[in-house]
């Protein structure tokens, strides 16, 4: 072969090598491309993932807070509302006035129990929407409510009481005055009824004439000689305490610290 010929193939040698060499650098290239592509890739998802997981966790917070502020508004609303009807309960009893007729006391002393309902029902929705220290306050003080009702419908039954006796003193003086003597002896000895020392029994019968006589039923007697307060003896707080007690319970409920 002359010079020129394996000049030729030399050349023809070099040009695969560097053609290969080009290849194989190309190769590497590429690789190094799709690995950087896939880290950049990886990367974006990663941070993609971290924003949307960063998104959901501020949407879940806000949501927290949001249903939150939703419980704590229902419960501001039953605490309200439940107040606002003991307060309505408790002054109508506060000023209940007796009546000289029989049954206008009673329509006014009827008047208490719608009252009286609608504090027990929204009383319920408070223990329902608790918390336990609430709805013990809540009890409480209904029956506080309760208890203060009780005593004014009594008062208010005896005072109706003893002014239709009074009223028939002008028709009937001898007998009345006499009803109020026998009254006072009934009062004193009224706690040995059903005992061997009852001694109320040598003046009811007198007194049961003396009230025919004056048009007044019998139901009137032990209105009149009976305990002036017999409503239930519960060891309760005072109406006051009762309410304050329930204000800081609902209070500390709404607003914690």
């Amino acid at each position: 072969m002359d010079l020129q010929g394996i000049g030729s193939v030399a050349a023809a040698a070099i040009a695969l090598i560097g053609v290969s060499s080009t290849m194989v650098m190309g190769r590497w290239q590429l690789r190094a491309g799709l690995s950087a592509a896939d880290a950049t890739a990886r990367a974006g998802l990663a941070q993609a993932d971290a924003s949307y997981s960063a998104a959901l966790d501020a949407v879940r917070a806000q949501g927290q807070i949001e249903h939150v502020q939703w419980r704590r508004g229902i419960q501001r609303e039953a605490y309200a509302s439940f107040l606002q009807a003991v307060l309505s309960h408790h002054d109508y009893a506060l000023n209940l006035e007796p009546s000289a007729e029989e049954e206008e006391t009673r329509l006014r002393i009827a008047g208490l129990k719608p009252l009286a309902a609608d504090m027990s029902h929204k009383g319920w929705v408070v223990r329902l929407e608790g918390p336990e220290e609430v709805a013990s306050a809540a009890r409480v003080l209904q029956t506080s409510a309760e208890v203060l009702a009780i005593t004014m419908q009594n008062h208010a039954r005896r005072r109706s009481a003893m002014e239709q006796v009074a009223a028939r003193t002008n028709t009937h003086r001898q007998d009345a005055n006499r009803a109020w003597e026998l009254i006072t002896i009934a009062q004193g000895a009224w706690h040995t009824i059903g005992t061997p020392e009852d001694s109320t029994i040598e003046v009811l019968p007198e007194l049961r004439q003396l009230f025919a006589r004056m048009g007044l039923t019998a139901a009137l007697i032990p209105t009149l000689c009976g305990p002036a307060d017999d409503g239930p003896d519960l060891n309760l707080p005072s109406f006051d305490e009762a309410s304050n007690a329930f204000l800081l319970a609902a209070r500390a409920a709404l607003h914690p610290r």
